[in-house]
């Protein structure tokens, strides 16, 4: 999968209003694109208990970074899980979009 090329259509595809995207854990998010980000933020029509409590922004090295170990994740590599979600705080969210949208 190419990242690049992946983030790019993200963005073409993404509606004006934004797009709710559900994680495999279960929690709907939000997300937009704006000033060269993606925003992501709880889902407004979702019970309170499956919001974010935060707002997070998602910048395209980010993405990038985690689509590299997007495969490796999914075939369970040891070691992997724990390597990613130390360096991103939103590999949960970037899964959910790759998911959505490759």
């Amino acid at each position: 999968m190419n990242g690049e090329v992946l983030w790019n259509s993200i963005i073409s595809k993404l509606s004006s209003s934004g797009d709710e995207l559900q994680t495999k854990t279960g929690l709907w998010f939000k997300v937009q694109f704006k000033r060269d980000k993606l925003y992501v933020e709880g889902a407004t029509n979702h019970t309170p208990s499956s919001k974010l409590s935060m707002k997070r922004s998602i910048s395209k090295k980010d993405f990038l970074f985690v689509c590299l170990y997007y495969n490796r994740w999914v075939d369970n590599e040891i070691g992997i899980r724990n390597e990613v979600t130390r360096k991103s705080r939103n590999t949960a969210y970037i899964f959910a979009l790759i998911e959505k949208f490759k």
